[in-house]
């Protein structure tokens, strides 16, 4: 019965998947190649039907939802520096305390896409009205087999939004990070820290703001005690630096009298 109940299964998996999973089954593939890694066949179809999920710009409406439900039990502070981004955003458990005395707000949510904040931009951006935007994101996008101009053109629609709905708010972009886990993303995650600093110079609203050097042993690899054990998410250390990166530009920006 068993048995069975497998084959079902996997007839089931084969048959109702889309053009676009076949596609990321081959990028997959190559992938898995280029870095020597094995996976087998279930797992090739299963991470590309999550992949061809992931994508879709409603992915995270529930936990959109969920942000505006707390918003309505408890008001967020007026006038406050923004944090939205990515896990990274998400689990930096000390932002309150480390950017004190300036008022915070996090609207990360895990596995974001650019695409995905985009997406719900009114709702986690433009409705708290911040007179600061603290952004990360873009690495779980080079994750799911996005270019980098694609993930730059993302990143610039998102700053144009924010130029248009928001035009005296100023926008600090922390660069992508190397991590252990995602090493073999390095020269994507490179060349759109380069593309986004070299923005960063010609739009006075827009700071650029390097963690990549801070967080590298002296071979160039990713510092392992920076991280949790899965290699890619920071623990206190790696936020220690992002908070000695990051606060100096917000205290230069908003005066402590003014945040």
């Amino acid at each position: 019965m068993q048995k069975i109940l497998v084959t079902l299964f996997l007839s089931l998996l084969f048959f109702s998947c889309s053009e676009q999973v076949y596609e990321y089954e081959e990028k997959i593939r190559e992938e898995l190649k280029a870095t020597n890694q094995t996976m087998s066949e279930i797992e090739i179809k299963k991470t590309a039907i999550y992949l061809s999920e992931w994508t879709e710009l409603s992915f995270y409406q529930g936990a959109i939802d969920d942000l505006k439900k707390n918003d309505t039990l408890k008001s967020p502070p007026k006038d406050s520096i923004l944090f939205i981004g990515s896990s990274s955003i998400v689990y930096w458990k000390t932002l309150k305390e480390d950017m004190s005395p300036h008022e915070v707000i996090n609207r990360g949510f895990g596995g974001a896409h650019i695409a995905h904040i985009n997406n719900h931009f009114n709702e986690v951006v433009t409705a708290y009205k911040p007179k600061g935007i603290v952004f990360f994101c873009g690495t779980n996008d080079l994750t799911a087999f996005k270019s980098v101009n694609q993930v730059f053109n993302d990143f610039l629609l998102f700053y144009e939004n924010v130029e248009e709905t928001l035009p005296k708010t100023k926008v600090f972009v922390i660069g992508v990070k190397p991590t252990i886990a995602r090493y073999y993303l390095r020269d994507k995650q490179l060349k759109m820290n380069k593309l986004t600093s070299a923005l960063a110079e010609k739009e006075k609203n827009l700071v650029y703001i390097s963690v990549w050097d801070e967080m590298l042993l002296e071979d160039g690899k990713a510092n392992p005690s920076l991280f949790v054990e899965d290699g890619l998410h920071m623990n206190e250390n790696g936020y220690r630096i992002w908070k000695d990166l990051v606060k100096p530009h917000l205290d230069k920006t908003f005066k402590p009298n003014q945040g």
